[in-house]
């Protein structure tokens, strides 16, 4: 029982990490495996507002493919700082970005 201890510590681990490289390979990467999809093309990114004295933030616009009939759009939005990096993926159905589209026109119509 004891030889067993080392071996279900290291099960999950190694179950976790081999499926996000299973991801990465079928998606193309590590942004593909983060999106679940295939970035087909950056279109690409906006800078926003500064996050405080020393940080920045932007978005990406990405053109996402899964599966052969399947596209999507997919925002990467990016915050760094002194010693941080945070990257939040989000991928949208074409009805969903319209959406996010009409949103954004309100709010520029509002300022």
């Amino acid at each position: 029982m004891k030889e067993l201890g080392p071996a279900l510590f290291y099960l999950p681990l190694l179950i976790v990490v081999g499926y996000f490289v299973y991801r990465a390979l079928k998606f193309g990467g590590l942004k593909g495996a983060m999106f679940g999809a295939r970035i087909e093309k950056s279109l690409g990114e906006v800078d926003a507002e500064r996050q405080g004295p020393v940080g920045t933030a932007a978005v990406k616009v990405h053109v996402l493919r899964r599966g052969m009939n399947e596209k999507l759009v997919g925002l990467e939005f990016v915050a760094k700082s002194f010693g941080g990096y945070q990257m939040t993926p989000v991928a949208m159905q074409e009805s969903q970005a319209r959406q996010l589209l009409a949103l954004l026109q309100e709010a520029l119509n509002e300022t």
